[in-house]
């Protein structure tokens, strides 16, 4: 019976003591499911959301960009790219399963498996953020993507915006020179930009307008959040936390699509050289064109990229602001300027010893553009026939230091400060010497040096942009401050030029006479209706074919556009440059025709009696 009693005792104690850690247990479940369900319930329900709702970036539009008519000049267009999400495709798959898609994707994309491992392993960006290994593909590769999503886990297509150029001037946009172009942004500009919001995948502006207004044509970036299943896979989506993106603003610019395309379409026949269209009296660029040219899609293909780069005609190069070239006969004024404000002659004065096409300098002959010479000459018809020799003796009279005083007053030797320059090209200063920079380079200074200068030979160089604005000093008596970008006036930044009114209304009249006389070697520039006038000039190349200049500036008794233009390796600046820049002023103008030019036809008479040799041949042939 006590034996009985003992075990009864015991079951009993045992039987508590389970019932004890029962209630335990229960209590630790029930302590542990109160952490999970009503303390932590929202640290938790924040890891569920990881793993099944994740961040798609949505990405900004970037601006328009404008002519100064509101004509669209770089919009944006429709592009599909390929992308893995690196968190999708790592975390629910086994390394077998991520080696067989990884293989795929390089015969699809027709990446190699290494580049698609090393563009998965970077750390450089949000764990969600998708990995874009193909930009701008076709839609043959979508369909093969699109086959076999079910077992491409984390593979996405996106539709992204990309630059597009409207058809203006067949397959290639206007101003790509101008407009610039983006592209993938690089680890060094990444490092620096990264506190704004960028990240590796992004295009950042790279060069021109899309370099240079690159805050405000961004935009902001927006996001959205998808569900996905425990392979990674999208199943849903929630609209209700989706942040739009906000496209970037528009720019708008002061060039005129008509002009530029007029401009681009006169260096037609592979010819190379630059032409500038400027409002001289508030520095707007209405046409810039540098040629040859590139296509702003081009910097996306890397075998492109590289021709390009390579290629001798050097088309990356922005002749307009970056082309170093002697400007020749167009640099006559500054030494006809600086005669007029030292008084050593006037305007109609006969001065030196008739020309007869050489002049004998020491031990050389200095020769000039007409072998037969253009006998006893002024000021003015040295000008408007362009006679190199009158122009080494009064270079002589003038002297170095003077010419390049008068030089530096009309803007040469200097950047002109456009806007454009910042877009990342830079600006060319040209070369205008003194006595030092020979003394440095040469040794010595002497005489004979004077001659070559005073016809813009020698070692003076000068860019369209310096020579349009030279111009544009001449037509208003003022230098503006060229840019690009409209509503960037800036009134305080035109510099009046130490020149007398005086002089320059003499030098007006000369270049009117240029255009509009009868041995003028501007002829081929005149505009019905429209009194023009200008210069031609022809430079000496040790490289082959000469350069041919023309300068105008139209209406002359109230100037609005100046133009300059240099064609390289054509030839006479009278018969290349100046019938290209007659295109311009007449799509300017909205005139339908020029007039026909001939010796023979009706001839305005010039503002002031031209000096006229008995009979001395007009200079048809040997336009300078």
């Amino acid at each position: 019976m006590h034996e009985d009693f003992m075990d009864n005792g015991t079951r009993e104690r045992r039987a508590h003591w389970m019932l004890g850690s029962v209630l335990i247990l229960f209590g630790i479940l029930f302590a542990r499911l109160y952490l999970l369900q009503i303390t932590g319930w929202e640290q938790y329900r924040i890891h569920s959301e990881k793993n099944t709702m994740q961040p798609v970036p949505i990405e900004a539009n970037r601006g328009l960009i404008l002519d100064r008519n509101g004509e669209i000049l770089v919009d944006n267009r429709p592009s599909y790219t390929i992308s893995v999400i690196p968190s999708r495709l790592m975390s629910n798959t086994d390394p077998k399963t991520q080696a067989r898609v990884i293989s795929r994707l390089s015969d699809t994309v027709g990446l190699s498996e290494k580049r698609i491992k090393s563009k998965l392993a970077s750390r450089k960006r949000h764990f969600y953020d998708p990995v874009k290994l193909k930009r701008d593909v076709g839609f043959e590769m979508v369909s093969m993507i699109e086959e076999d999503r079910y077992d491409l886990p984390g593979m996405e297509i996106q539709v992204e915006a990309r630059r597009g150029y409207p058809p203006f001037n067949g397959p290639f946009p206007l101003a790509p020179h101008i407009l610039g172009y983006v592209g993938l942004i690089d680890a060094k500009t990444f490092s620096r930009k990264q506190p704004q919001g960028y990240s590796m995948n992004d295009q950042i502006g790279k060069r021109g307008v899309e370099r240079l207004c690159e805050q405000n044509l961004r935009g902001q970036e927006g996001i959205k959040f998808i569900e996905v299943n425990a392979r990674g896979r999208e199943v849903g989506s929630f609209p209700d936390r989706t942040h739009n993106a906000v496209s970037g603003n528009n720019i708008a610019l002061t060039l005129d699509w008509r002009l530029q395309l007029e401009a681009e379409l006169c260096f037609q026949d592979n010819l190379k050289g630059s032409l500038v269209a400027m409002d001289p009296r508030s520095g707007e660029i209405l046409a810039m064109v540098s040629k040859p040219g590139f296509h702003p899609r081009s910097v996306r293909n890397l075998q492109e990229w590289h021709a390009l780069q390579a290629d001798p005609q050097k088309p990356l190069l922005n002749r307009s602001i970056q082309g170093e070239y002697p400007p020749a006969s167009v640099l006559k004024m500054v030494t006809g300027l600086a005669a007029l404000e030292l008084g050593i002659l006037e305007p109609d004065e006969q001065r030196y010893d008739p020309c007869e096409g050489e002049l004998e300098f020491g031990d050389r002959f200095f020769g000039c553009h007409l072998d037969t010479g253009h006998g006893e000459l002024t000021l003015r018809s040295a000008i408007v026939r362009s006679c190199d020799i009158f122009f080494y003796n009064l270079g002589r009279e003038v002297g170095i230091a003077n010419w390049n005083k008068y030089a530096k007053i009309l803007g040469l030797g200097q950047p002109t400060g456009i806007d454009i320059a910042a877009g990342g090209d830079g600006e060319a200063k040209g070369l205008i010497t003194d006595r030092s920079y020979y003394e440095r380079n040469r040794g010595s200074w002497v005489e004979g040096f004077m001659l070559n200068l005073s016809i813009g030979q020698g070692e003076t160089t000068a860019t369209p942009i310096q020579i349009a604005r030279y111009i544009s000093a001449l037509a208003v008596g003022s230098l503006p401050r060229p840019h690009v970008l409209l509503g960037n006036d800036d009134p305080s930044l035109s510099e009046p030029v130490s020149i007398s009114e005086t002089s320059l209304v003499h030098m007006r009249s000369i270049l009117r006479d240029v255009v509009n006389s009868l041995h003028g070697t501007g002829k081929q520039a005149r505009v019905r209706g429209v009194v023009v006038g200008g210069k031609t000039g022809t430079a000496q190349n040790s490289h082959g074919e000469d350069h041919a200049w023309f300068t105008a500036i139209a209406p002359m008794e109230n100037p609005e556009i100046v133009v300059a233009i240099v064609v390289e390796n054509a030839g006479q600046g009278g018969q290349i440059a100046a019938p290209m820049v007659r295109r311009v002023l007449e799509t300017y103008f909205d005139n339908a025709a020029s007039e026909e030019i001939t010796v023979a036809s009706k001839e305005p008479a010039p503002s002031q009696p031209e000096t006229v040799i008995g009979n001395a041949p007009v200079a048809s042939a040997q336009q300078r």
